[in-house]
């Protein structure tokens, strides 16, 4: 049950993290890589908490 939260925030942390918008900048793009990151993260650790 857990991996139908865990599939979509890998995937919407890998379009965050490979997301680059130009009218952002450099900040804007380091949080959308941030962001990335975190939900990435927060995945690895849903999917590997035991019962």
């Amino acid at each position: 049950m857990k991996f139908l939260v865990v599939i979509p925030l890998i995937l919407f942390g890998a379009f965050l993290f490979g997301l680059t918008i130009d009218s952002l900048g450099d900040i804007g793009n380091l949080i959308l890589k941030l962001l990335g990151g975190v939900c990435l993260f927060v995945a690895i650790l849903i999917g590997r908490k035991k019962k």
